[in-house]
């Protein structure tokens, strides 16, 4: 049996972590208490007026980004008729999202054959709602942690139906939010899940109809034409690669080392650059295990591929979280291990800047010249991404030539 005194320092260092950095966050970031959730209201009041709801910016820093047809969820919070009140009812979902993504995380642990003492599953509950990218969304008031939920959900049905509808439906639902976890569709697709595939495409297709029936043509066009075009722009560095920044994605590398290349192309090359690791963690699917390995990779490339900020780990907490126990011991869950960390505890800008703080003038200058070059080029989120799928590469080919020999 693997040991589990890694696995739990990690998670403890995450919590702590994380309730010091959800304590910060919104004494450094008072702007961002409520965005999205403020977001959410006043475009779904927009909405049941008959106005643009891709128009409505209330904060003046983001607007609307999501199809057509999802302002119509967001329809509750409008009619509560206060933006405090819509943003109590956001936690109310979100925490109710969050636990019973633990109860899947821990299930899934004991469907892996791992016997849970009371403080392990303590301790995961603990880290499900408390790790510094969930107290983020939290805050913000994101529906990230129900997003979180729908990924794991479909997982958890696709394990007990090898290939449901339900399953795909549930994946559907949450590509049809943000659009980037279509690409789960590899992991369905190495399983030959056709069904599930088809339900995912179906449902993500009659979300944008009913976007289309519900608002006419000129937002499914504006969404399509403006609202995608403007969220793909985003990390682009047309500048040079900013330290201060807080994209964790593959998009900072390509541009520091092909500082020409145009904006328009970071996605595709990028996806180029990724496609041999989407394959690698898929090379293995025949046990319980490898699909959850499988699973985090693919969630892993597509977060890397985007130009998202560190928060967004919390949509690979399943099946993140579960692997830490799941895995024995070896290369493998040491590299998991590593990048877990850095994605708990993540290192940004404004920690460097509250080291600084603290340091004498010459440690902090040298700390802050430091941090300049790492970090215009990578971020430590991104490195913990990278560990996490490397951990992920080598289980699968030790999983694939296993197989492969045991047939031989």
């Amino acid at each position: 049996m693997a040991s589990v005194r890694a696995p739990r320092l990690v998670l403890l260092a995450g919590v702590l972590a994380g309730v010091a950095n959800t304590a910060l966050f919104p004494l450094r970031n008072p702007e961002q208490v409520a965005l999205a959730t403020d977001v959410y209201y006043y475009s779904a009041r927009a909405a049941l007026r008959g106005a643009d709801f891709y128009a409505v910016n209330p904060l003046g820093q983001t607007g609307f980004v999501y199809p057509p047809a999802v302002v119509l969820a967001f329809v509750p919070h409008a009619a509560l008729g206060d933006p405090l009140l819509a943003y109590a009812l956001q936690w109310l979902l979100n925490l109710a999202a969050l636990a019973a993504l633990a109860v899947l995380v821990v299930r899934a642990v004991e469907r892996a054959g791992v016997a849970l003492t009371r403080f392990d599953r303590a301790l995961i509950t603990a880290a499900v709602f408390l790790v510094g990218p969930v107290g983020v969304n939290l805050v913000m008031g994101q529906v990230n942690p129900l997003l979180a939920l729908g990924l794991a959900g479909g997982a958890v049905l696709l394990e007990r139906d090898r290939d449901t509808a339900a399953a795909g439906a549930a994946f559907g639902l949450v590509a049809l939010v943000k659009l980037f976890p279509a690409l789960v569709g590899v992991w369905l697709l190495r399983q030959r899940a056709w069904r599930a595939v088809a339900a995912a495409t179906a449902t993500g297709l009659a979300g944008l109809a009913v976007g289309l029936l519900a608002f006419g043509p000129d937002a499914s066009v504006t969404y399509f034409t403006e609202t995608l075009a403007g969220e793909s722009a985003v990390a682009s560095f047309a500048d040079g690669t900013d330290s201060t920044a807080p994209y964790a994605t593959i998009r900072r590398q390509l541009a520091a080392l092909a500082p020409g290349l145009p904006a328009s192309w970071l996605l595709p090359v990028g996806a180029l650059v990724l496609a041999p690791v989407f394959a690698g963690v898929n090379r293995a699917v025949g046990d319980f295990r490898s699909r959850l390995v499988a699973l985090q990779g693919t969630l892993q490339a597509t977060l890397l591929l985007l130009p998202l900020e560190p928060f967004y780990a919390i949509l690979v907490l399943f099946p993140l979280l579960a692997l830490l126990y799941a895995l024995g011991d070896g290369w493998p869950r040491r590299l998991l291990l590593a990048g877990v960390l850095l994605l708990l505890v993540p290192i940004m800008w404004p920690t460097i800047t509250t080291a600084m703080a603290v340091l004498p003038a010459g440690v902090a200058a040298v700390l802050r010249d430091a941090a300049t070059g790492l970090f215009s080029f990578v971020l430590p989120p991104t490195v913990g991404a990278w560990l996490v799928l490397a951990g992920c590469l080598l289980y699968q080919h030790r999983a694939a030539t296993e197989r492969a020999n045991g047939f031989a």
